[in-house]
């Protein structure tokens, strides 16, 4: 692989074609987040029903009330994530927490799609990357590994430094597959490398599966 990477090359942009391209991702997160947020706000409503019996009889609730804080720092952390990919202008350029936000955001979608998920990476790499586009460019990566592990394979994530770069590889495997609806989110991340100050590598094999690379000039604020 070539580097240095340019810093950030401006490209001509086209709004209604980045509009299409993020009411792709927004639409397979809006039914993340009906189902994410249902379940713990559903448990919560169960254990405040068992609370409020309990205290009428005198028993300990401390479990339920456990219970409640935790569905309640469930619901948050999904609302969090959503709000700052809706709105990433004043992010840093961080790597790590634009994949971290992409995981939780799509954590439905790979298990509606049947398609396991693999995760190794940092909580934090700042690259030299433009945060309007960032989190959008590694979330049509993501969404398209698992389009391409969907039906029974594995969605291998990694990101990691190599010399200069901060490297995220998305790598499909024996999944049946739907290149089908993997080709939008793909197309897109292609639209958003240049801008996003990435090289983007596609392979697709004909037997099968898919890998995308995504390498950024990293910034040296790395954190396990």
């Amino acid at each position: 692989m070539a580097f240095p990477i340019q810093r950030i090359q401006k490209t001509e942009q086209d709004p209604e074609r980045r509009a299409a391209d993020r009411a792709l991702l927004l639409s397979r997160i809006a039914v993340g987040l009906a189902h994410e947020g249902k379940n713990p706000l559903q448990n919560m409503v169960l254990h405040l029903q068992l609370t409020a019996e309990k205290l009428a009889s005198a028993t300990p609730v401390d479990k339920h009330l456990a219970a409640l804080r935790e569905g309640i720092g469930r619901v948050d952390h999904l609302l969090k994530a959503f709000g700052e990919f809706a709105a990433p202008d004043h992010l840093p350029a961080d790597l790590g927490a634009a994949l971290d936000r992409a995981v939780l955001l799509f954590a439905h979608e790979a298990r509606r799609a049947g398609a396991e998920l693999h995760v190794k990476a940092p909580t934090a790499l700042h690259v030299e990357s433009d945060s309007r586009v960032l989190g959008d460019l590694v979330a049509h990566a993501l969404v398209a590994g698992i389009e391409f592990a969907r039906d029974g394979g594995r969605l291998l994530v990694h990101l990691e430094t190599r010399g200069p770069l901060a490297v995220l590889d998305v790598r499909a495997e024996d999944g049946a597959g739907s290149p089908e609806q993997a080709r939008p989110h793909l197309d897109a991340a292609r639209r958003l490398a240049a801008e996003a100050g990435c090289e983007l590598s596609i392979d697709t094999p004909p037997a099968g599966g898919a890998r995308l690379s995504l390498s950024f000039l990293h910034r040296g604020n790395t954190q396990p």
